[in-house]
């Protein structure tokens, strides 16, 4: 089954925005097509552009962990949202529980102290993000996707998976030819191992959409070395 993805690359670190449509066929006239947001990570206006254009509006926000590259946009996104421009949807904002502290009123702490770590200056981040209204765990389900908590890089990191369709959004866990850092608070190498492990354990045809860079396949990276 072939499923209808937007790759929206925002922000300095280049981060991928994925927007993924929840039905493929026809849609009735003067209505949007619905679909789900993934790591919206800044650059707030180009992801309401993408969205306004292919007339998709948004059920949830999910995100795949909690890291200021792939949180950023958050806000913009659900100003616009409440103030109409994306017709009549206010998605549903969804993180694991294990990382919800980089959301709401823990978010400039959280955020301060892993940039700190990474060595950027965090006085920047200033913008208030909202409260998640689901904190989802393993085996949770929104629209065609599962959650599958890989932690390693964050406490709460995840992957989304559509098995049907065969696709997989790794967020910082996997990319091509590599995958995530484990040297920011929450990180565990020998947790991120386990994680990649179950993912190369899918069927190889799945397709990879890390939160960095291009695409890939999980056949792909059967000769990953981590």
């Amino acid at each position: 089954m072939n499923r209808m993805i937007e790759r929206v690359v925002v922000g300095a670190l280049q981060e991928n925005c994925y927007l993924y449509a929840v039905s493929d066929g026809e849609v009735q006239a003067g209505k949007s097509r619905p679909c789900v947001v993934v790591d919206p990570g800044d650059e707030a206006e180009l992801i309401i552009a993408r969205l306004k254009k292919l007339n998709w509006a948004p059920r949830y926000v999910l995100f795949t962990h909690g890291h200021y590259d792939h949180v950023s946009g958050l806000s913009g996104l659900i100003a616009s949202c409440k103030n109409g421009e994306l017709g009549n949807c206010v998605p549903k904002i969804a993180i694991h529980k294990k990382d919800a502290h980089y959301l709401g009123k823990e978010a400039l702490a959280s955020h301060r102290a892993s940039l700190g770590v990474a060595g950027f200056a965090a006085d920047f981040y200033i913008e208030p993000l909202p409260e998640p209204d689901i904190l989802y765990g393993e085996g949770d389900t929104f629209e065609t996707l599962t959650v599958l908590h890989t932690p390693g890089h964050t406490e709460g990191g995840v992957c989304l998976y559509d098995a049907e369709a065969g696709v997989l959004f790794t967020g910082d866990t996997l990319f091509k030819g590599d995958f995530g850092r484990t040297d920011l608070p929450g990180g565990d190498h020998n947790q991120l191992r386990e994680s990649l492990k179950r993912l190369l354990a899918l069927k190889g045809e799945t397709v990879v959409y890390p939160g960095h860079e291009e695409s890939t396949t999980i056949k792909g990276e059967a000769q990953l070395q981590f």
